[in-house]
């Protein structure tokens, strides 16, 4: 936020790019430590608002949206409110100790990725544009859009896998076909993870039967 109040917006997005490696890895590295606990959930989703709610609000607004201040610092607003909402959601429902099977609503760090490529691409992107992603995503985050969740060693986790090497092309050498090429992978990721989830309650029933 400091960076990005001083004009340096790629540093901001860099920083934040460490913060969603960090955020990755946090929760595996607790539940492999066996140290899960309530209040380690309360203090990641904490972090996780200042990381993927304030920050890119606020980064975004200074990149893009000051163009149009009212219209743009009510959106940064509306983004930043629904992040912290989709957290409390989060919190209320999910149990510390679990890795849930399904999740609801877009994770916050993959919405903040998407503003902080709007912001690598500031001058190829209208500012309307970019409010719709905002609200578009904001939206995403508190709706009731189930997603399949994204764990264990299989050929989904080797897809995520290139799926972050292929974000890291597009924050590195932000440009439309890197953006494309990562947003169809992304696609391919969530078709491959609904297709295994509908075949493991097949593969246990058989299993069973046996």
């Amino acid at each position: 936020m400091i960076a990005a109040s001083d004009g340096k917006f790629d540093l901001a997005v860099y920083l934040l790019v460490v913060a969603v490696v960090l955020d990755t890895l946090d929760g595996s590295i607790a539940r492999w430590l066996q140290a899960t606990s309530e209040f380690g959930q309360e203090m990641d989703s904490f972090s996780d608002a200042l990381s993927f709610g304030a920050a890119p609000a606020f980064l975004v607004y200074h990149a893009i949206l000051k163009t149009m201040p009212s219209i743009g610092l009510t959106v940064a607003l509306v983004y930043l409110l629904c992040a912290i909402l989709r957290l409390t959601r989060f919190n209320i429902s999910s149990d510390a100790h679990l890795k849930e099977r399904r999740t609801v609503g877009v994770p916050v760090p993959v919405a903040a990725a998407y503003l902080m490529v709007a912001v690598l691409m500031r001058d190829q992107i209208r500012p309307s544009h970019v409010v719709f992603l905002v609200l578009l995503f904001a939206g995403l985050m508190v709706s009731r859009l189930q997603l399949p969740n994204l764990k264990g060693r299989n050929l989904v986790t080797f897809m995520l896998l290139v799926g972050i090497v292929n974000y890291l092309a597009v924050i590195f050498r932000p440009g439309w076909p890197t953006i494309i090429w990562w947003n169809v992978w992304n696609v391919l990721i969530l078709v491959a993870a609904w297709i295994r989830e509908r075949r493991l309650p097949e593969a246990s029933t058989e299993g069973e039967s046996h």
